[in-house]
């Protein structure tokens, strides 16, 4: 069943918002690393724990990986308004049929049928 141009044009609102709370969110993130580790482990002059200094070094990664994931998620966004620029959105790159609306909805950057996510 191909997208009706109402559907096409709340997916593209969907993918648009959350293209935009990514942004804001990898914006976040960079604010929070501006500052160095010396400069985060330092407390008035005083040496910092090394227990405290591994805490941090944690957090930093986990952020990290946060970003990177936000990152990967915006390119897959990028992609998916490309396909529709390019009137190829909502078609399985597996099986070359089209996906169902609720497919979309579920995850509006999809590639594939569920059946072919997992491959």
């Amino acid at each position: 069943m191909t997208l009706t141009a109402k559907q096409t044009t709340e997916l593209k609102q969907q993918l648009r918002s959350e293209r935009l709370r990514i942004l804001s969110n990898i914006t976040s993130l960079k604010a929070e690393f501006g500052e160095s580790m010396a400069d985060a482990s330092d407390e008035n002059g005083l040496e910092t724990h090394l227990g405290d200094q591994g805490t941090m070094m944690f957090l930093r990664e986990r952020d990290l990986a946060i970003e990177e994931h936000e990152e990967r998620l915006l390119e897959e966004i990028d992609a998916a308004l490309k396909r529709m620029a390019d009137g190829e959105y909502g078609v399985c790159e597996v099986s070359h049929e089209p996906m169902t609306f609720e497919r979309l909805q579920a995850l509006p950057w999809a590639r594939t049928h569920v059946d072919h996510a997992s491959a």
